[in-house]
């Protein structure tokens, strides 16, 4: 090690409350092995969290998706015409019709999320019934992932910063405890001069 990485490190030792000041209190010295513990705590169960629950969540997500889609099909479908378009939302309404399997052309109300024409064929999704669905997500089953996953995360966050600071609390009761009596004991000594 050069002088200059020897001189960091120690600088970061005592930065973090590693070296051995001896106006640190047994109690400081408590507190920054107790933080270190709780960040090696939440460091290790970040991995453990994305594999248990995300990825859980994610096969479980994607087979619902693909139990949903077995049960639909998709059809072409001719735009016969079409409504105004709410200026706040990105669906138009339209019309459209189709041919099932039997030949018998179905019109039913569509909402299409890009801009349509009448005439224009689209691909739309028919449930059993023959009733327009919403097309299967593709993204569905990671943004469940993602949002679960995050939501445990931020709780075991939560967990950790809240023994961190209980921990804090405790411990500067006690600083001022002590602070307070090393007070009375430098008045005694120290008052009878005057």
């Amino acid at each position: 090690m050069t002088t200059g990485s020897v001189n960091m490190y120690r600088r970061t030792c005592r930065r973090v409350g590693l070296d051995r000041n001896p106006m640190r209190r047994r109690e400081d010295r408590v507190q920054t092995v107790v933080a270190a513990a709780l960040a090696l705590v939440f460091l290790i169960i970040v991995p453990i969290l994305v594999l248990a629950v995300g990825v859980r969540v994610y096969h479980t997500e994607t087979a619902v998706v693909q139990a949903k889609t077995a049960q639909l099909h998709q059809v072409d479908a001719t735009v016969t015409e079409t409504g105004k378009a709410p200026l706040y939302a990105p669906i138009m309404p339209a019309k459209v019709q189709w041919k099932d399997a039997d030949g018998v052309v179905h019109i039913d109300d569509y909402q299409s999320t890009t801009v349509v024409q009448p005439g224009q064929a689209v691909t739309i999704w028919l449930n059993g019934a023959n009733k327009i669905v919403e097309p299967p997500s593709g993204t569905q089953a990671l943004s469940k992932a993602v949002l679960l996953t995050s939501g445990a995360l931020f709780g075991v966050l939560i967990a950790v910063a809240a023994c961190y600071f209980a921990l804090r609390r405790s411990l500067d009761r006690k600083r001022l405890r002590m602070w307070e009596m090393e007070w009375a004991t430098a008045d005694l000594r120290w008052g009878s001069h005057s």
